[in-house]
């Protein structure tokens, strides 16, 4: 059952974030809607498995779940422009009207939610160090301190 529910969830969290992003601009274009238009969304072009370039390629799930969300917003895959969102510049991508939405790895904290408008998570994912087996100097968050 809970299976069942998490498509439409995340659509709807989606479809009200995306709704707080569009401009008031009335140019007359079609480009901000899926009857003919494009949509920009940032993804991370290095992350195998998750978003990633090879050639004209972009595969992963931040791809798939891009791609199924912009489909219920009424566009189709070749309508979607796909552009580089590295972590630093996302919330000046969006604000900056450079990309209509993002989805890639990050964290949801209370200051970020102060700037941008999240509608998810839709992938919750612990985060952890990675350490040699050998290196001793490190066992816990306190050592990286300094």
């Amino acid at each position: 059952m809970r299976r069942g529910l998490l498509a439409p969830a995340l659509l709807a969290s989606a479809a009200l974030a995306l709704a707080g992003c569009s401009s008031d601009d009335d140019s007359g274009d079609d480009s901000s809607s899926g009857s003919g238009g494009s949509i920009k969304i940032g993804i991370k072009f290095d992350q195998p498995g998750l978003g990633y370039k090879d050639g004209d390629t972009y595969t992963g799930f931040d791809v798939d779940v891009a791609t199924y969300v912009a489909g219920k917003l009424g566009y189709e895959p070749d309508k979607i422009e796909w552009v580089q969102a590295p972590s630093a510049n996302r919330e000046n991508m969006l604000s900056g009207g450079q990309v209509d939405m993002i989805f890639a790895t990050y964290s949801i904290t209370d200051d970020r939610k102060k700037v941008v408008s999240f509608a998810g998570p839709y992938f919750v994912a612990g985060q952890d160090l990675l350490v040699a087996a050998d290196d001793t100097s490190i066992t816990g968050p306190d050592d990286l301190d300094g």
